[in-house]
């Protein structure tokens, strides 16, 4: 199921930290992928658990959540970002917003480093996803009854509905468990713990006065 938009109630302004946290992942990509350096840049900004567990390169945990490994990588990050992130940010505010997706973001890269098979300890996790996991688990506990906009291909034929979001997110957080112990090259374990630290974090800080989110995504 892929998500198109949210339907939700009427918005009060721009989400500007959502805004500028795209941009910034758009243009460190385009800069690493201009440089001619993107296997080094990504070596040496990448989240490799040998090293963090050796107390080495820890700033990799933070710098790790704006890289990217391609363009599909990149626009799917965004697009889940664009479309969730606006609601979090509405009721945490500015500042308490950008504080927990850097946190969340921090805690996921952690929960791989610590979680991560033999086979992947001395390669370089990139990615929003761990971040951007982190605000679908927010989403879920502040907003579970939010529609869902989504589709799914079958036999070529696109077929569209609504799905709220508690089976929305609660059907993408199995797909993730589904993955554990699995060969692959995407760190489900970093969504996984991006999930749970989105929802503990958004317990601790959320403001429980405020219903309304934003309305951008029913005409998109």
């Amino acid at each position: 199921m892929f998500p198109l938009y949210d339907k939700s109630a009427p918005r009060l302004k721009p989400p500007y930290v959502t805004l500028a946290l795209i941009f910034i992942n758009v243009l460190v990509f385009i800069f690493v992928f201009f440089s001619g350096n993107f296997e080094e840049i990504i070596f040496q900004y990448g989240t490799i658990p040998s090293q963090i567990l050796e107390g080495e390169r820890l700033f990799t945990l933070f710098t790790s959540i704006f890289l990217h490994a391609g363009i599909l990588h990149l626009v799917g990050n965004m697009w889940f970002l664009w479309i969730f992130g606006d609601n979090i940010e509405y009721n945490l505010g500015k500042i308490k917003f950008l504080i927990f997706y850097l946190a969340v973001g921090i805690f996921a890269s952690l929960f791989h480093v610590f979680g991560a098979p033999a086979a992947q300890a001395g390669i370089p996790a990139i990615g929003a996803s761990g971040a951007i996991s982190g605000v679908l688990g927010s989403y879920v506990i502040l907003y579970p009854k939010n529609r869902i906009r989504a589709f799914i291909i079958i036999f070529f034929h696109p077929i569209l509905f609504w799905v709220p979001a508690y089976l929305y997110v609660g059907a993408w957080f199995f797909y993730q468990l589904a993955y554990i112990g699995q060969p692959t090259s995407i760190a489900y374990l970093a969504h996984i713990g991006g999930f749970i630290s989105g929802i503990i974090l958004i317990l601790l800080l959320r403001r429980k006065g405020i219903r309304g989110v934003p309305l951008r995504h029913v005409r998109r």
